[in-house]
């Protein structure tokens, strides 16, 4: 892998050296987007990595949030879970009470708090390989969720797409209206593995992010939107889950 992340590190140089370049793209995706096309990257959406078996993540110097790592859907007891997740767990969208919405950060440490008293957290199921989705009511009775992530699946998503990960880091700012990045740093980390990973999420490390609301426009208007569910942590932790490669 040496040679590869050589490569890339290369590339980024080239990239350093022009300094603040044009985004390619507005919005949340435009600074990674921006980034992989200076490279010569291709976008797609397949769930492996980005670069010779190394994933790019791309962080604004600015951004609060958690760095994420991957999405991946739910399974469980029932058939589509995040649709069940919506029925069981939604509140009413502000801009129309007869659709519901599911935005929320959820991790294995404590429970966090939903709608009408429940609450919800991460459970590890050593025993049957899982991560259950725990949620009890305003009496503290454990409701009938089924929604869990197998190990087998994430593994195997993990194994895909982040044993090799390069965090790459940038600024940005606007001028006459248009944006503009930096990509000033970066930096390479090898994975330490799957029993480290779920340790993180019984620790409340790892967090997953529900992103579920409805289409409010288009020829799928008042359907249900999956805007992901995202593994995240948050970047001061990235030595807790992947080890440095220093090159």
């Amino acid at each position: 892998m040496k040679t590869e992340f050589m490569e890339l590190y290369e590339k980024f140089k080239k990239v350093k050296e022009m300094g603040w370049v044009l985004e390619k793209r507005k919005g949340f995706t435009g600074i990674g987007y921006t980034f992989e096309s200076l490279i010569g990257k291709d976008e797609d959406y397949f769930p492996i990595a980005d670069y010779h078996d190394i994933e790019i993540k791309t962080m604004n110097s600015h951004t609060k949030w958690g760095l994420h790592l991957f999405t991946l859907t739910p399974d469980g007891d029932y058939l589509f879970p995040i649709k069940r997740i919506l029925e069981q767990l939604g509140c009413p969208s502000k801009d129309d009470k007869s659709k519901k919405t599911f935005y929320k950060c959820i991790n294995g440490k404590e429970f966090s708090n939903i709608l009408f008293g429940r609450k919800a957290k991460l459970v590890v199921n050593r025993e049957a390989e899982k991560i259950d989705l725990l949620v009890i009511d305003h009496l503290g009775e454990i409701m009938d969720i089924g929604v869990s992530w197998s190990f087998d699946w994430l593994e195997e998503r993990i194994n895909l797409k982040l044993r090799y990960l390069a965090l790459v880091r940038a600024s940005s700012r606007i001028i006459d209206g248009k944006g503009y990045f930096y990509y000033y740093k970066i930096n390479f980390y090898q994975y330490k593995g799957f029993e480290t990973f779920i340790s993180l999420i019984e620790q409340g490390i790892i967090s997953v992010t529900f992103n579920v609301g409805y289409y409010k426009s288009g020829r799928r208007m008042g359907e249900i939107h999956d805007g992901g569910t995202y593994f995240s942590i948050d970047v001061n932790n990235i030595n807790l889950l992947y080890d440095e490669i220093k090159l």
